[in-house]
């Protein structure tokens, strides 16, 4: 099969396209192009042929007898009652009849479209680590080689530079901490080569020279099984500070990723090349200097190495059925001249569209939780927002996404009461602060570039309306301050603005996140069928049934998708009773 010309596809299908949904977004219009391409060359199935739940007289609910929305006294107090519905036919006072429509929702605009040719595919991506061996090693190769560093999910308080044993009572394997993982906290070790030595220094806190057993021929593999019949511990001892810490077996040993980790001292340590490796962020007390000339000369250069990776993705299914009867189709298309199919059909797409929106947007949330907790372990920041500096609101639960669904507790912390100083502006503007500072951590953890949008509730949206034009301290932004619509509501430090409809008033979470290129890290709305419909007349009531069925993949691709979205909460002030108070 030959490789699609997308440039080509656009220019066939995106005219028509345009003409038929009035799109003019590009991005819209190039994935909706090669969706609809990849659906004329692949598609054919015989839609007669797919079973469904049958649809009989008692199940669907009809026009029954002729009974008018008003009853009593012929006002107006049974109109909105849905105990209470009318059949919907014509009566002398003509009466418009109401239609729901849709809660505006924008998960699609918040995440990468990519279109599915199949209901199967393979997403690869490629990561450059600091390499030098493998994990795991084969304990039984008498050549096997550890890897230079190695990040491991261990908890405790480790001293950069300080020599550490892995030990479980039989192997010891010598390690000394680099540094915490910029992205999780996970502690990065140097692993020394089994016939190297490490000296003691002059000063108190450096490593010393462990005698007690030999890490001779003693591989990664050996300490850090796979399993959890027993314990292992980390030791460490010098002049001062001698300890220890217990941990399960099973522990998650990886090789340490270059673009999200630099580790100071991999390609040269000083002067000497004697330097303590050092990780991610700068220490002004830490002198970065190469390595001599005649030093880097004898030095054999540290390796570098290139690992694959890839995800099978799988398209899963959301779907809906409906059905009317012959007597709504006459009775409803003749006195109101309404397409009584294609309206059922529209409930069946908007019913997909919002569940679709809801996942879309649980994933997000989810994944912006992923990265504050994370932001909070490595760096001991908090981004939560507490607006009552005399209500202590403590922690709350909160659901993250990383490689598997996990429950976090995060505190909220409350923020110093100025007195008479503090007022609602002031208030707001502490709100819009904590907006920029995650759309930085997203620029600053993610690597990719800024935040550019924005989702959270009614009243976080009326709180930067009601703020988007104060003169005292302003801050680039178009807000619609209308009340028209919902979402979007305009953009705030070029970040597009959407509020959820379907976020309670009280429920003040934020969400900033960066939708980035197909090829950077982040969701993937991956669509094989949109809203495909399959209409048929059942054989027992020759009434007409109607199914809609979607067909979809959302995908955490990349590495470190959660650095793309940061979630924090706003805890608004509370009454003497503790009830939550609006700040608009």
């Amino acid at each position: 099969m030959g490789i699609l010309n997308e440039q080509k596809i656009y220019e066939e299908w995106a005219p028509g396209l345009q003409e038929k949904t009035g799109i003019t977004d590009k991005n819209k219009l190039k994935w909706l192009s090669v969706y609809a391409h990849n659906h004329m060359l692949y598609e054919s199935y015989n839609p007669l042929s797919i079973a469904y739940p049958m649809i009989g007289l008692q199940n669907v609910p009809g026009m029954g007898n002729a009974v008018p929305a008003m009853t009593g006294n012929g006002g107006m107090a049974n109109f909105y009652d849905r105990t209470k519905a009318g059949s919907g036919d014509k009566f002398p006072s003509t009466l418009p009849i109401a239609i729901q429509t849709a809660a505006q929702t924008h998960g699609f605009d918040i995440v990468s479209t990519i279109p599915m040719s199949n209901p199967t595919m393979s997403i690869v991506y490629m990561d450059y680590v600091y390499s030098g061996g493998k994990i795991p090693s084969n304990p039984t190769d008498p050549y096997a080689e550890n890897p230079i560093l190695i990040k491991a999910n261990l908890k405790g308080d480790y001293v950069v530079g300080k020599d550490y044993e892995a030990t479980d009572g039989t192997n010891i394997l010598h390690l000394i901490y680099v540094g915490k993982s910029r992205i999780n906290a996970y502690p990065i070790f140097r692993v020394l080569k089994h016939n190297e030595v490490v000296t003691t220094k002059g000063n108190t806190n450096s490593p010393v020279q462990i005698t007690s057993k030999t890490t001779q021929g003693i591989t990664i593999a050996d300490v850090f099984k796979n399993d959890n019949s027993n314990t292992f511990t980390i030791s460490w001892s010098d002049s001062t500070t001698p300890g220890e810490s217990e941990y399960t077996k099973g522990v998650d040993v990886s090789l340490v990723s270059a673009y999200e980790n630099h580790i100071q001292g991999f390609s040269g340590a000083g002067p000497n090349d004697d330097y303590d490796w050092s990780g991610n962020y700068v220490n002004p007390l830490v002198p970065y200097n190469p390595m001599d000339r005649g030093v880097g000369e004898q030095t054999y250069p540290r390796t570098l190495g290139l690992q694959t990776f890839s995800k099978i993705v799988n398209a899963a299914t959301v779907q809906v059925n409906a059905g009317v009867t012959i007597e709504q189709i006459q009775d409803l298309g003749r006195q109101w001249n309404y397409d009584v199919v294609s309206m059922v059909k529209n409930a069946c797409v908007n019913e997909l569209s919002q569940s679709i929106n809801k996942h879309i947007l649980y994933r997000a949330f989810a994944l912006g939780w992923s990265n504050h907790s994370e932001f909070c372990e490595s760096e001991g920041q908090n981004l939560n927002l507490s607006l009552d500096p005399n209500y202590n609101t403590g922690n709350r639960t909160f659901k993250a996404l990383g490689m598997t669904d996990n429950v976090i507790s995060m505190n909220i912390p409350c923020y110093t009461n100025y007195g008479n100083f503090e007022n609602q502006t002031t208030l707001q503007r502490r709100l819009q602060s904590r907006i920029l500072a995650a759309a930085g951590i997203i620029y600053q953890r993610g690597r990719r570039g800024p935040a550019n949008f924005i989702v959270t509730n009614l009243q976080i949206g009326s709180i930067l309306k009601d703020s988007a034009g104060f003169q005292m301290a302003p801050l680039p932004n178009t807000i619609d301050q209308t009340t028209s619509g919902l979402s979007p509501i305009g953009t705030f430090m070029d970040m597009t603005v959407y509020i959820d409809p379907n976020m309670a008033w009280n429920d003040t979470r934020v969400l900033v996140g960066r939708k980035g290129a197909d090829d950077e890290p982040g969701l993937k709305f991956c669509v094989y069928m949109i809203a495909e419909s399959i209409e048929t007349i059942d054989s027992n009531t020759m009434s007409p049934k109607l199914a809609v069925k979607s067909r979809y993949a959302l995908v955490e691709a990349g590495f470190y998708p959660q650095t793309q979205y940061f979630t924090f909460y706003v805890d608004v002030p509370r009454d003497s009773a503790g009830n939550p108070i609006s700040i608009v």
